[in-house]
C-alpha cells in the first residue's frame, strides 16, 4: 500500500509516492533514507527499525536547530 506524502520543502501541488524502506539480502537488513542511500546491514528488522527511528529523531532536532538562526556568544 503506498500513499501520497509531502515534506515541508516540496512544492505545493506535487504528490510523491511512500516506497518500501527496508531491504534484506544475503547481507542483512537496510533501511532507505533521501537520496536512495542505504544505512545498514542490521542483523533483523527491528535492528533497522530502531537506528531508523533515532535517524528520523536526528533530522527533526537538526530542522528545529535550523542553524540559520543560531546565535553563538562566546
Amino acid at each position: 500500500m503506498s500513499r501520497a506524502v509531502h515534506r515541508k520543502s516540496d512544492p505545493l501541488n506535487v504528490n510523491f509516492e511512500k516506497s518500501h524502506r527496508f531491504v534484506v539480502n544475503d547481507r542483512g537488513v537496510y533501511y532507505k533514507v533521501r537520496g536512495g542511500r542505504l544505512n545498514g546491514p542490521f542483523e533483523s528488522e527491528k535492528e533497522a527499525q530502531d537506528d531508523l527511528d533515532v535517524f528520523k529523531q536526528v533530522i527533526l532536532i537538526e530542522e528545529e536547530l535550523d542553524t540559520e538562526n543560531i546565535r553563538i556568544f562566546s
